[in-house]
């Protein structure tokens, strides 16, 4: 279960990149012969925008649905960052509601994603950033300044306890580098000892192949709920079973790009700026609450649109209002789906996290599929929908850190699919 849908997506094309064949779901799927030829299944939320309360409540039926499918392994999927806070998003919550559900005692946690550039150094947890530079993530440019949940403590142990896990361990990197034999020796000790949380120090990818190793075999005999982004994949099934999808080329359908940026980040923001081949808008956040500006935008947009024409649409860094974040991911993801429900869209880019959330379910997608490796942590997904202008549609959803500098330009720049979809 993901916690968010640009995570999600990048967990189900690093499971499709080593040979499993999945899906990934709006809602927990009840059993049926299609699931069960499926190697794993995903439900995306938008857990990591919701107070504690509405986040136990939503995870609850989840849960309980994803308890039916009897695995010794369980993930929940959260951001490589772990922004979250106490009252938002809260990780610990959600975890200890999710692993209630499934039967799971012991809650591993993966501290960082290499492939992302987040590492985990003695519990502390790094970042790169868009110059460049990797920074501790209570010091990050972006993270530490993040609108809804700041990173103000680097210390995992330390921001985990204060949101319900008080005793949490560490298994830094000098156990780590020890071996397979002393890791699961380790966390035995640990389990004996009453253990049920251990957050894992991760530097580099041989230190993810090590703990998937662990954790694949401690699972044998104790159910096992990881914790972590696209690693906790990367370390269980490292090549499973290498397909050829591997080498699908990203495509889009006959048709104009549509992209939202809602992410107001400086790297989103430096790649609306790169963008040359679109129409750009540039829309501050309380024209979204305004039904007259709504309908202005949306029939401006259409006539772009209509005419061809690719579209980038980006939320201004307007920060002299009082639009709760939520409200305004809503707002904008109510704009997408009318944009999709009213043109014939070629591909469809979505940046920021709540904002792809929400929009996805707006839309009414029942599932997503991987379908190409695109740019780092933003895969090229396919939409599956009863009604016929969504299903099949190409989509990216990134978060705001995610992408190169000329990443919408590339999107642009896809070829048009021989089967057109």
């Amino acid at each position: 279960c993901a916690d968010d849908f640009t995570g999600a997506s990048d967990t189900l094309a690093t499971l499709a990149r080593a040979g499993l064949s999945t899906r990934l779901y709006l809602n927990a799927p009840a059993p049926s012969d299609s699931t069960n030829d499926l190697d794993a299944i995903g439900v995306a939320t938008s857990l990591r925008a919701l107070t504690v309360d509405d986040s136990v409540a939503t995870i609850a039926p989840l849960a309980d649905a994803l308890a039916r499918t009897k695995c010794g392994l369980y993930h929940f999927k959260v951001c490589s960052t772990f922004d979250s806070s106490p009252d938002i998003g809260n990780i610990a919550a959600i975890a200890d509601r999710y692993a209630h559900s499934v039967g799971t005692r012991w809650k591993a946690v993966i501290g960082g994603q290499p492939s992302l550039r987040r590492f985990c150094l003695m519990g502390n947890l790094f970042a790169g950033a868009g110059n460049g530079h990797i920074y501790r993530i209570d010091r990050h440019p972006v993270m530490s300044v993040h609108p809804v949940t700041p990173m103000h403590e680097a210390n995992l142990c330390r921001h985990l306890a204060a949101q319900g896990w008080p005793k949490i361990g560490l298994i830094d990197f000098t156990i780590i580098r020890k071996g397979r034999v002393a890791l699961i020796d380790e966390i035995r000790r640990r389990l004996a000892a009453g253990e049920c949380e251990t957050l894992f120090d991760v530097t580099d990818g041989s230190d993810l192949l090590t703990i998937g190793d662990a954790i694949r075999e401690i699972a044998k005999t104790t159910p096992t709920l990881c914790v972590g982004a696209s690693s906790v994949a990367q370390a269980l099934f490292p090549s499973f079973s290498p397909t050829a999808q591997n080498g699908a080329q990203a495509s889009r359908r006959a048709g104009p790009v549509f992209a939202f940026a809602g992410s107001r980040s400086s790297h989103t923001a430096g790649q609306v700026e790169n963008a040359s081949t679109y129409v750009k808008r540039s829309i501050a956040p309380k024209d979204l609450l305004d039904p007259a500006g709504v309908k202005d935008l949306l029939g401006d947009s259409l006539s772009t649109l209509n005419a061809g024409k690719h579209l980038l649409v980006s939320l201004s860094d307007d920060r002299n209002h009082d639009i709760g974040s939520h409200a305004l991911a809503r707002a904008s993801a109510a704009f997408i789906a009318q944009i999709c429900q009213n043109t014939a869209l070629g591909f469809l880019a979505i940046a920021g996290g709540d904002t792809s959330s929400l929009a996805v379910q707006e839309l009414g997608i029942n599932s997503l599929s991987f379908a190409a490796d695109f740019d780092a942590g933003a895969p090229v997904i396919r939409a599956h929908a009863d009604t016929p202008y969504l299903d099949g549609l190409p989509m990216l959803l990134k978060g705001g850190q995610m992408g190169k500098p000329d990443l919408f330009d590339n999107i642009s720049a896809l070829p048009i699919a021989s089967n057109n979809g």
